[in-house]
Protein backbone atom coordinates (compact mmCIF):
# COMPACT_ATOMS: atom_id res chain seq x y z
CA UNK A 1 0.00 0.00 0.00
CA UNK A 2 1.41 3.21 -0.89
CA UNK A 3 0.82 6.77 0.10
CA UNK A 4 2.20 9.95 0.72
CA UNK A 5 0.43 10.31 4.00
CA UNK A 6 -1.13 8.60 7.05
CA UNK A 7 -2.84 8.68 10.00
CA UNK A 8 -2.33 10.51 12.47
CA UNK A 9 -2.13 13.16 9.58
CA UNK A 10 -5.38 13.93 8.93
CA UNK A 11 -7.14 14.06 5.30
CA UNK A 12 -8.75 11.10 3.16
CA UNK A 13 -6.31 9.49 1.37
CA UNK A 14 -4.53 8.82 4.70
CA UNK A 15 -7.62 7.39 6.59
CA UNK A 16 -8.69 5.39 3.07
CA UNK A 17 -5.45 3.78 3.08
CA UNK A 18 -5.35 2.86 6.24
CA UNK A 19 -8.60 1.40 6.02
CA UNK A 20 -8.12 -0.52 2.42
CA UNK A 21 -5.00 -2.19 4.55
CA UNK A 22 -6.89 -3.32 7.72
CA UNK A 23 -9.94 -4.37 4.71
CA UNK A 24 -7.19 -6.66 3.02
CA UNK A 25 -5.68 -8.21 5.85
CA UNK A 26 -8.62 -11.25 6.42
CA UNK A 27 -6.79 -12.74 2.87
CA UNK A 28 -3.09 -10.80 2.20
CA UNK A 29 -0.20 -10.07 4.08
CA UNK A 30 -0.19 -5.82 4.20
CA UNK A 31 2.60 -3.94 4.68
CA UNK A 32 2.04 0.10 4.40
CA UNK A 33 5.00 2.45 3.04
CA UNK A 34 4.60 6.21 2.63
CA UNK A 35 7.50 9.25 3.66
CA UNK A 36 8.41 9.54 7.45
CA UNK A 37 8.88 13.40 6.34
CA UNK A 38 10.79 14.12 9.83
CA UNK A 39 12.26 12.56 12.43
CA UNK A 40 10.61 11.26 15.18
CA UNK A 41 7.38 10.91 12.74
CA UNK A 42 4.58 8.55 14.25
CA UNK A 43 2.28 6.93 12.57
CA UNK A 44 -1.24 4.90 13.79
CA UNK A 45 -0.74 1.42 14.01
CA UNK A 46 -3.06 -0.87 12.21
CA UNK A 47 -3.83 -4.07 13.76
CA UNK A 48 -2.64 -6.78 10.92
CA UNK A 49 -0.32 -4.00 8.90
CA UNK A 50 3.11 -3.33 8.51
CA UNK A 51 3.95 0.06 8.42
CA UNK A 52 6.89 0.74 6.68
CA UNK A 53 8.18 4.36 6.75
CA UNK A 54 10.83 5.59 4.15
CA UNK A 55 13.08 8.66 4.93
CA UNK A 56 12.91 10.54 1.46
CA UNK A 57 16.22 11.67 0.03
CA UNK A 58 14.19 14.76 -0.42
CA UNK A 59 11.12 16.08 -0.29
CA UNK A 60 8.30 19.04 -0.90
CA UNK A 61 4.96 19.44 0.88
CA UNK A 62 3.58 15.96 0.50
CA UNK A 63 5.84 14.60 -2.73
CA UNK A 64 8.78 12.80 -1.88
CA UNK A 65 11.87 11.14 -3.62
CA UNK A 66 12.51 7.72 -1.77
CA UNK A 67 15.49 5.83 -2.86
CA UNK A 68 15.13 2.53 -4.45
CA UNK A 69 11.54 2.34 -4.51
CA UNK A 70 11.78 -0.27 -7.74
CA UNK A 71 13.59 -2.58 -5.79
CA UNK A 72 11.79 -2.10 -2.34
CA UNK A 73 8.71 -2.58 -4.37
CA UNK A 74 9.57 -5.66 -6.58
CA UNK A 75 9.61 -8.01 -3.56
CA UNK A 76 5.83 -7.49 -3.47
CA UNK A 77 2.71 -9.58 -5.48
CA UNK A 78 0.86 -6.25 -5.65
CA UNK A 79 1.05 -2.78 -5.22
CA UNK A 80 -1.46 -0.08 -4.54
CA UNK A 81 -1.29 2.78 -4.90
CA UNK A 82 -3.48 5.47 -3.73
CA UNK A 83 -3.01 8.56 -6.26
CA UNK A 84 -1.62 11.44 -6.67
CA UNK A 85 1.67 10.99 -4.46
CA UNK A 86 4.11 12.82 -6.34
CA UNK A 87 7.50 11.53 -6.48
CA UNK A 88 6.65 8.20 -6.69
CA UNK A 89 3.45 7.62 -9.11
CA UNK A 90 5.96 8.59 -12.07
CA UNK A 91 8.20 5.79 -11.62
CA UNK A 92 5.33 2.56 -11.13
CA UNK A 93 5.40 2.60 -14.90
CA UNK A 94 8.99 0.50 -14.30
CA UNK A 95 7.56 -2.34 -12.24
CA UNK A 96 8.65 -5.71 -13.06
CA UNK A 97 5.30 -7.14 -15.10
CA UNK A 98 5.21 -9.74 -12.46
CA UNK A 99 3.72 -7.38 -9.90
CA UNK A 100 0.18 -6.50 -9.82
CA UNK A 101 -0.46 -2.61 -10.15
CA UNK A 102 -3.84 -1.39 -8.59
CA UNK A 103 -4.39 2.79 -8.36
CA UNK A 104 -6.97 3.93 -6.12
CA UNK A 105 -7.66 7.59 -7.71
CA UNK A 106 -8.34 10.49 -5.29
CA UNK A 107 -8.36 13.67 -6.66
CA UNK A 108 -7.26 15.75 -9.69
CA UNK A 109 -4.36 17.53 -8.06
CA UNK A 110 -3.81 21.04 -8.97
CA UNK A 111 -1.78 24.17 -7.82
CA UNK A 112 -0.81 27.70 -8.64
CA UNK A 113 2.61 29.23 -9.87
CA UNK A 114 5.88 26.76 -10.13
CA UNK A 115 3.78 23.70 -8.25
CA UNK A 116 0.63 24.44 -10.10
CA UNK A 117 3.20 23.63 -13.51
CA UNK A 118 4.71 21.06 -12.42
CA UNK A 119 1.76 19.08 -11.33
CA UNK A 120 0.85 19.51 -14.40
CA UNK A 121 3.99 18.67 -16.22
CA UNK A 122 3.76 15.31 -13.90
CA UNK A 123 0.14 14.42 -14.61
CA UNK A 124 1.26 15.01 -18.79
CA UNK A 125 4.35 12.80 -18.41
CA UNK A 126 3.19 10.11 -16.10
CA UNK A 127 -0.41 9.51 -15.82
CA UNK A 128 -0.15 8.00 -19.56
CA UNK A 129 2.59 5.00 -18.43
CA UNK A 130 0.92 4.61 -15.40
CA UNK A 131 -2.83 3.72 -16.19
CA UNK A 132 -1.35 1.89 -19.50
CA UNK A 133 0.92 -0.21 -16.51
CA UNK A 134 -1.95 -0.52 -14.25
CA UNK A 135 -3.97 -3.70 -13.71
CA UNK A 136 -7.17 -2.43 -12.29
CA UNK A 137 -8.25 1.15 -10.91
CA UNK A 138 -10.32 2.62 -8.61
CA UNK A 139 -12.74 5.42 -8.37
CA UNK A 140 -15.00 6.14 -5.27
CA UNK A 141 -18.01 7.79 -7.56
CA UNK A 142 -19.33 7.05 -10.99
CA UNK A 143 -19.75 10.67 -11.66
CA UNK A 144 -15.92 11.30 -10.87
CA UNK A 145 -14.92 8.74 -12.90
CA UNK A 146 -16.95 10.26 -15.84
CA UNK A 147 -16.03 13.99 -15.74
CA UNK A 148 -12.45 13.82 -13.97
CA UNK A 149 -10.58 10.69 -14.15
CA UNK A 150 -11.16 8.96 -17.13
CA UNK A 151 -10.76 12.31 -19.05
CA UNK A 152 -7.27 11.93 -16.64
CA UNK A 153 -6.04 8.75 -17.07
CA UNK A 154 -8.03 7.01 -20.18
CA UNK A 155 -8.00 3.18 -20.18
CA UNK A 156 -11.81 2.69 -19.92
CA UNK A 157 -11.93 -0.98 -19.40
CA UNK A 158 -9.64 -0.88 -16.42
CA UNK A 159 -11.78 1.25 -14.15
CA UNK A 160 -13.98 0.18 -11.06
CA UNK A 161 -16.18 1.90 -9.26
CA UNK A 162 -15.41 1.49 -5.45
CA UNK A 163 -17.12 4.09 -2.90
CA UNK A 164 -15.18 5.23 -0.01
CA UNK A 165 -17.07 4.34 3.24
CA UNK A 166 -17.39 4.70 7.14
CA UNK A 167 -17.21 2.37 10.27
CA UNK A 168 -19.75 1.76 13.08
CA UNK A 169 -18.20 4.64 15.30
CA UNK A 170 -19.79 7.36 13.32
CA UNK A 171 -23.52 6.99 14.08
CA UNK A 172 -26.31 9.48 15.44
CA UNK A 173 -26.25 9.50 19.52
CA UNK A 174 -26.35 12.09 22.60
CA UNK A 175 -24.56 14.98 22.68
CA UNK A 176 -21.57 15.45 24.78
CA UNK A 177 -21.76 17.57 27.81
CA UNK A 178 -18.13 17.73 28.25
CA UNK A 179 -18.00 19.68 24.67
CA UNK A 180 -20.91 21.42 25.21
CA UNK A 181 -19.45 23.34 28.24
CA UNK A 182 -16.33 23.98 26.66
CA UNK A 183 -17.54 25.37 23.39
CA UNK A 184 -20.24 27.81 25.39
CA UNK A 185 -23.09 25.87 23.71
CA UNK A 186 -26.65 27.94 24.65
CA UNK A 187 -30.12 25.74 24.74
CA UNK A 188 -31.71 25.99 21.51
CA UNK A 189 -28.12 27.15 19.52
CA UNK A 190 -27.88 25.51 16.04
CA UNK A 191 -24.01 24.06 15.53
CA UNK A 192 -22.48 24.38 12.31
CA UNK A 193 -19.65 21.73 11.45
CA UNK A 194 -16.54 21.87 8.93
CA UNK A 195 -14.06 19.42 9.66
CA UNK A 196 -10.53 19.58 7.71
CA UNK A 197 -6.78 19.65 8.04
CA UNK A 198 -6.13 23.68 7.71
CA UNK A 199 -2.98 23.46 6.04
CA UNK A 200 -1.63 24.78 2.43
CA UNK A 201 -2.25 21.10 1.10
CA UNK A 202 -5.73 21.10 2.04
CA UNK A 203 -6.70 24.77 0.84
CA UNK A 204 -9.28 23.64 -1.59
CA UNK A 205 -11.70 22.97 1.47
CA UNK A 206 -12.92 26.15 1.56
CA UNK A 207 -13.17 27.04 5.06
CA UNK A 208 -12.22 30.73 3.90
CA UNK A 209 -15.47 30.74 1.65
CA UNK A 210 -17.38 29.28 5.05
CA UNK A 211 -16.17 31.95 7.01
CA UNK A 212 -17.24 34.81 4.51
CA UNK A 213 -20.70 32.91 4.59
CA UNK A 214 -21.63 32.76 8.08
CA UNK A 215 -20.80 36.31 8.52
CA UNK A 216 -23.77 37.48 6.05
CA UNK A 217 -26.27 34.98 8.04
CA UNK A 218 -29.37 36.48 9.33
CA UNK A 219 -30.09 34.27 11.94
CA UNK A 220 -28.48 35.13 15.30
CA UNK A 221 -28.47 32.00 17.28
CA UNK A 222 -25.70 29.74 16.05
CA UNK A 223 -22.01 28.40 16.65
CA UNK A 224 -19.49 27.32 13.86
CA UNK A 225 -17.41 24.57 15.15
CA UNK A 226 -13.87 24.25 12.92
CA UNK A 227 -12.86 21.16 13.76
CA UNK A 228 -9.04 20.72 12.35
CA UNK A 229 -5.90 21.10 12.85
CA UNK A 230 -2.38 22.73 10.35
CA UNK A 231 0.01 25.76 9.51
CA UNK A 232 -3.17 27.66 8.47
CA UNK A 233 -5.25 27.87 11.33
CA UNK A 234 -3.68 31.11 12.75
CA UNK A 235 -4.18 32.59 8.97
CA UNK A 236 -7.93 31.10 9.57
CA UNK A 237 -8.28 32.55 12.87
CA UNK A 238 -7.07 36.15 11.65
CA UNK A 239 -9.47 36.11 9.09
CA UNK A 240 -12.62 35.11 11.34
CA UNK A 241 -11.21 38.11 13.65
CA UNK A 242 -11.13 40.86 10.60
CA UNK A 243 -15.01 39.06 10.06
CA UNK A 244 -15.95 40.34 13.20
CA UNK A 245 -17.36 36.87 13.96
CA UNK A 246 -15.94 36.50 17.56
CA UNK A 247 -17.44 34.13 19.69
CA UNK A 248 -19.39 32.79 16.99
CA UNK A 249 -16.62 30.54 15.69
CA UNK A 250 -14.48 28.32 17.64
CA UNK A 251 -11.76 26.47 16.62
CA UNK A 252 -11.15 23.11 18.17
CA UNK A 253 -7.77 21.81 16.82
CA UNK A 254 -6.79 18.99 15.81
CA UNK A 255 -8.75 16.01 16.81
CA UNK A 256 -7.78 12.30 16.69
CA UNK A 257 -10.54 10.04 14.41
CA UNK A 258 -11.15 8.30 17.70
CA UNK A 259 -12.94 11.23 19.22
CA UNK A 260 -14.71 12.81 16.18
CA UNK A 261 -18.06 11.07 16.53
CA UNK A 262 -18.54 13.28 19.60
CA UNK A 263 -18.09 16.56 17.57
CA UNK A 264 -20.61 15.44 14.53
CA UNK A 265 -23.07 14.46 17.10
CA UNK A 266 -22.52 18.09 18.96
CA UNK A 267 -23.84 19.31 15.58
CA UNK A 268 -26.90 20.65 13.91
CA UNK A 269 -25.70 20.24 9.76
CA UNK A 270 -22.55 20.00 7.90
CA UNK A 271 -20.60 21.91 5.73
CA UNK A 272 -18.37 20.85 3.01
CA UNK A 273 -17.28 24.64 1.17
CA UNK A 274 -14.82 22.83 -1.45
CA UNK A 275 -14.03 25.35 -4.06
CA UNK A 276 -12.55 22.80 -6.97
CA UNK A 277 -12.09 19.17 -8.08
CA UNK A 278 -9.28 18.52 -5.77
CA UNK A 279 -12.59 17.89 -3.74
CA UNK A 280 -13.30 14.31 -5.48
CA UNK A 281 -15.46 12.86 -2.27
CA UNK A 282 -15.42 14.47 0.98
CA UNK A 283 -14.75 11.52 3.54
CA UNK A 284 -15.96 14.37 6.19
CA UNK A 285 -19.19 14.84 4.64
CA UNK A 286 -19.87 11.07 5.04
CA UNK A 287 -18.90 10.69 8.27
CA UNK A 288 -21.27 13.85 9.50
CA UNK A 289 -24.39 11.75 7.33
CA UNK A 290 -23.20 8.50 8.71
CA UNK A 291 -24.09 10.77 12.15
CA UNK A 292 -27.65 11.56 10.43
CA UNK A 293 -26.43 15.61 9.56
CA UNK A 294 -27.47 17.14 6.95
CA UNK A 295 -24.77 18.25 4.66
CA UNK A 296 -24.37 21.83 2.73
CA UNK A 297 -21.71 20.66 -0.04
CA UNK A 298 -20.18 22.33 -3.46
CA UNK A 299 -22.05 21.12 -6.00
CA UNK A 300 -19.11 19.31 -7.27
CA UNK A 301 -18.20 15.93 -9.50
CA UNK A 302 -18.06 13.00 -6.64
CA UNK A 303 -19.68 15.04 -4.24
CA UNK A 304 -23.03 15.34 -5.72
CA UNK A 305 -22.76 12.16 -6.44
CA UNK A 306 -22.67 11.18 -2.64
CA UNK A 307 -25.42 14.44 -1.36
CA UNK A 308 -28.33 14.44 -3.90
CA UNK A 309 -29.40 17.97 -3.56
CA UNK A 310 -32.98 17.95 -1.87
CA UNK A 311 -32.72 14.40 -0.51
CA UNK A 312 -29.77 14.03 1.93
CA UNK A 313 -28.53 17.97 1.85
CA UNK A 314 -28.01 20.93 0.03
CA UNK A 315 -25.69 21.81 -3.22
CA UNK A 316 -23.89 25.30 -4.00
CA UNK A 317 -22.04 26.55 -6.50
CA UNK A 318 -18.62 26.49 -5.27
CA UNK A 319 -17.00 29.84 -4.58
CA UNK A 320 -20.25 31.35 -4.15
CA UNK A 321 -20.80 32.73 -0.95
CA UNK A 322 -24.27 34.12 -1.31
CA UNK A 323 -25.34 31.08 -2.20
CA UNK A 324 -23.52 29.31 0.71
CA UNK A 325 -25.00 31.63 3.11
CA UNK A 326 -28.44 31.16 1.88
CA UNK A 327 -28.68 27.78 2.27
CA UNK A 328 -27.44 27.42 5.94
CA UNK A 329 -30.02 30.32 6.40
CA UNK A 330 -32.68 27.95 5.65
CA UNK A 331 -31.53 25.18 7.48
CA UNK A 332 -31.09 27.23 10.45
CA UNK A 333 -34.42 28.36 10.28
CA UNK A 334 -36.35 25.09 10.00
CA UNK A 335 -35.86 22.10 12.21
CA UNK A 336 -38.18 20.00 10.29
CA UNK A 337 -35.65 19.96 7.04
CA UNK A 338 -32.69 19.60 9.17
CA UNK A 339 -34.27 16.32 10.62
CA UNK A 340 -35.74 15.11 7.23
CA UNK A 341 -32.33 15.62 5.46
CA UNK A 342 -30.32 13.98 8.44
CA UNK A 343 -32.47 10.84 8.01
CA UNK A 344 -32.40 10.92 4.59
CA UNK A 345 -28.27 11.07 4.83
CA UNK A 346 -28.25 8.48 7.48
CA UNK A 347 -30.43 6.00 5.37
CA UNK A 348 -28.25 6.48 2.57
CA UNK A 349 -24.87 5.65 4.95
CA UNK A 350 -26.72 2.11 5.84
CA UNK A 351 -27.89 1.61 2.18
CA UNK A 352 -24.44 2.22 0.11
CA UNK A 353 -21.59 3.56 2.25
CA UNK A 354 -20.39 1.21 5.49
CA UNK A 355 -17.02 -0.15 5.02
CA UNK A 356 -18.14 -4.08 5.89
CA UNK A 357 -19.71 -4.02 2.41
CA UNK A 358 -16.76 -1.75 0.81
CA UNK A 359 -14.49 -4.11 1.87
CA UNK A 360 -16.40 -7.25 -0.44
CA UNK A 361 -15.53 -4.67 -3.28
CA UNK A 362 -11.90 -4.78 -2.31
CA UNK A 363 -11.32 -8.06 -1.76
CA UNK A 364 -13.26 -9.25 -5.11
CA UNK A 365 -11.00 -6.74 -7.06
CA UNK A 366 -7.83 -8.41 -5.77
CA UNK A 367 -9.21 -12.20 -6.30
CA UNK A 368 -9.67 -11.01 -9.41
CA UNK A 369 -6.36 -10.34 -10.02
Amino acid sequence: MLTCVYPPYGGGIGEVARQYAALLTPEHQVTVITPRYYPGMTFAATPGVTIKPMRPLFSWGKAAWLVHLTKTLSQYDAVHLHYPFFGVHERLHKLPAKVKLVLTYHMLPQGEGLKGALMKFSRHYANPRLSRRANLMTVATRDYLETVALLEMGEPDKWRVVPFGVDERFQPGEESDKLTRQFNIRFGEVVILFVGTLDQAHYFKGLSVLLKAVAKLKSQNWKLIVVGGGGMRHHYERQARALKLGKRVAFAGYVPVAALPEYYRLASLFVLPSVNEAEAFGLAALEAMATGLPVIASRLPGVRELVPHGASGLLVPPNDTLALAAAIESLLVSADERYKLGQNALARVQANYRWSAVGQKLLDIYRSL
